[in-house]
């Protein structure tokens, strides 16, 4: 008698604590595709940078393997592919997966940012990010010809892959993100201050928003900005005039996070590239008011429940803040259709929409004999 046939997830970076982006992404989808029934079974690989607490809840509801290696290279393109498990689809939720393997794979492209370093934001990486990011790219275009099925996060993402990597909309499934964080009550008035998410990658375009709050310091509207790596922060201190207005802060807890969304009077994402923009949505999810960017995936996820700008314009950008903090009814507004907005997307529709794609490759796979 035939055994059921495995799914095996690169769950690395979902593995982790604390998560930001993929990880958050890979998470949340097991945390959910452990509710759907499944004919299927699914095996999750990890490495050795695992939280233990993590781990350790997922290997009650999956079988887990940690495999070791020297570097994420090897893992990927090595251990994964010839650990001596059944697999029988690989799924790499993080936009790589291994090349020389000969099984099906499915792939989660989450954007083709790659392509725009240097268009549309600076290039400016150091250089053993280079080194990974001509890995990845060439890897890349490779997988994406050869998945038997890519996951991605918005219609942008779908358009961007289609027209950089070639690969036919009909082979992509779109599961959208969603928010961790959701509140049904907003305690008003809200706390007088604008939260920024932090990021040196120039995509972020931190230097716009410093630029806005220091037009707006005679206004005094406080800025706080979260989340930037300490070595980053230590680094931007030292080359930087940081206004009177900015508070510069280093990565925060979840918990502190949730609050300081709900808290916030304003929320500021002017990124200039998003394959999908989570930030904007849990902001969202939280009754935050948000102002970000006219480009890329950002009007797709936020619909008219956010405040649009030019995101390279800094006076367009403190004209757009000084309009919301000024004007506590633009606030409730914001903050009403940002909520209803919010809840178009969720989770468990994510998880099942990728238990729907498994079950394609799987079927696909059984009528081919395999």
């Amino acid at each position: 008698m035939r055994g059921r046939q495995v799914i095996g997830i690169d769950a690395r970076y979902g593995l982790k604590s604390p998560r930001r982006g993929i990880g958050e992404y890979v998470y949340q989808l097991l945390q959910h595709l452990a509710n759907i029934p499944r004919p299927y079974d699914i095996h999750l690989f990890g490495d050795q940078t695992a939280d233990f607490d993590t781990l350790k809840g997922f290997q009650s509801v999956f079988k887990t393997t940690i495999l070791t290696a020297a570097n994420f290279f090897i893992w990927e393109q090595w251990a994964w592919s010839r650990s001596r498990e059944e697999i029988s689809v690989f799924h790499g939720t993080a936009n790589i997966g291994p090349i020389w393997e000969h099984r099906p794979l499915i792939l989660t492209v989450h954007d083709v940012i790659e392509w725009h370093r240097g268009k549309y934001f600076g290039a400016s990486i150091p250089f053993r990010h280079h080194l990974s990011r001509l890995y990845r790219m060439n890897a890349l275009k490779h997988l994406a010809k050869k998945s038997s099925l890519i996951f991605t996060v918005s219609e942008h993402s779908a358009s961007d892959i289609h027209q950089v990597l070639g690969v036919d909309r009909d082979k992509m499934m779109i599961t959208p993100l969603a928010p961790k964080y959701r509140t049904e009550s907003v305690n008003w008035p809200k706390t007088p201050f604008v939260l920024v998410l932090g990021a040196m990658d120039p995509r972020k375009n931190l230097h716009t928003v410093i630029e806005a709050a220091a037009l707006l310091a005679p206004h005094q509207i406080p800025f706080k900005v979260v989340g930037i790596e300490k070595p980053h922060l230590l680094a931007l201190t030292k080359k930087s005039k940081i206004p009177d207005n900015v508070e510069l802060s280093g990565l925060i807890e979840d918990r502190k996070l949730y609050q300081l969304y709900k808290e916030a009077a304003l929320f500021v994402y002017p990124s200039l590239y998003e394959g999908f923009g989570l930030p904007v949505l849990e902001a969202m999810a939280m009754g935050c008011p948000v102002i970000t960017g006219t480009n890329s995936a950002l009007p797709e996820v936020c619909g008219e429940a956010a405040l649009f700008v030019e995101p390279l314009d800094a006076s367009h950008l403190a004209d757009a803040v000084l309009k919301v903090m000024k004007n506590p009814a633009k606030q409730m507004e914001l903050s009403q259709k940002g909520q209803q907005r919010s809840r178009l997307f969720n989770w468990e529709e994510t998880a099942a929409l990728t238990d729907e794609g498994y079950r394609q490759v799987l079927h696909s796979l059984e009528k081919r004999g395999h």
